[in-house]
């Protein structure tokens, strides 16, 4: 518990710093401070973090079980929540993607980076997620939503070079290559990387911390209130309950069990919303969302560390 609450605080802080620079006007206008910081993470620091966390991690453990579990509790939960919406409710083909996606997947990089090292001990621990959504799940959500807002479907082609030229894709490969042909990298080598890397965590955070500046969620007029409320609840409840499960089937336990339940309780992704944006679907549901649970997450990780921890 004491873990969770001083990761939280780290957390928080950077958020808060973020929210503060921002409304200073320190870094000029804060929707392009925030551009060149999630640009800079995304493309530089980001790849450095994924790399060196290979290198300095037990791959094998890391691409066993924990990616079984972050792909199958990612996905169980985006087709439950479709189906049951889809099923259920008059909301429009979009709504029900949008709430779908939210509900599945995880911010295993602005978020899960942080809290895989300051209550995890590692940020290894978030590269399963990661890797998983950037290779797999992304390119299946913005099918979805390329087909719901649009008469025509995307190419295979424009969708395999989404996945190839990610930059997180491109270091994680790298970084496994190495490993198993068993290169030994000079520390000398990696010492430029080290720095780069340490610009990941608090990057994202201040970027997030600056996204906040000027929302209004759950604004009345959007009526998206009781969509957010079930992405919400299947994201931090539903998601990490498969997870469990699916930990404890695979003979997880311990410190392990813990951290891929934990990896499945983070919030929605902020890509969602970009997204979203992109596609022209639910917008407002998909921001909202990313923000309640963004919220919401530190009362499950609570209660997680409490029973698990």
């Amino acid at each position: 518990m004491t873990g969770v609450l001083s990761g939280f605080f780290i957390v928080w802080a950077l958020i808060a710093t973020g929210w503060a620079t921002g409304k200073s006007g320190v870094l000029g206008d804060p929707g392009h401070a925030r551009f060149v910081l999630n640009r800079a993470t995304f493309f530089i620091a980001s790849p450095c973090l994924v790399l060196l966390s290979l290198l300095e991690a037990d791959v094998t453990a890391l691409l066993g079980s924990p990616i079984v579990v972050a792909s199958v509790a990612g996905l169980a939960t985006g087709l439950l929540v479709f189906l049951a919406l889809h099923l259920a409710s008059r909301r429009s083909a979009a709504d029900v993607a949008v709430t779908a996606i939210s509900s599945s997947v995880a911010n295993g990089a602005n978020m899960g980076f942080p809290i895989a090292a300051y209550v995890l001990g590692s940020p290894a621990h978030a590269l399963p997620v990661i890797l998983f959504q950037q290779a797999v799940y992304t390119p299946i959500y913005q099918f979805v939503l390329h087909s719901v807002t649009s008469s025509s479907r995307p190419s295979v082609r424009s969708i395999g070079r989404g996945v190839v030229t990610n930059p997180t894709i491109i270091a994680a490969v790298v970084g496994i290559g190495l490993v198993a042909l068993g290169v030994h990298v000079p520390a000398l080598l990696l010492e430029p990387l080290h720095s780069l890397a340490d610009l990941a965590i608090p990057g994202m955070l201040l970027a997030f911390g600056l996204s906040l500046i000027g929302s209004r969620p759950l604004a009345k007029d959007d009526g998206n209130r009781a969509l957010v409320g079930i992405a919400t609840a299947c994201k931090l409840v539903l998601m990490p309950l498969i997870a469990l499960g699916l930990g404890l089937a695979l003979g997880l336990a311990g410190h392990e069990l813990f951290a891929v339940v934990v990896m499945a309780a983070l919030p929605t992704a902020q890509n969602v919303f970009v997204a979203a944006s992109r596609f022209g679907a639910s917008e407002e549901l998909a921001r909202d969302t990313v923000l309640v649970t963004t919220i919401g997450t530190v009362v499950t990780l609570m209660a997680l560390s409490a029973l698990l921890g």
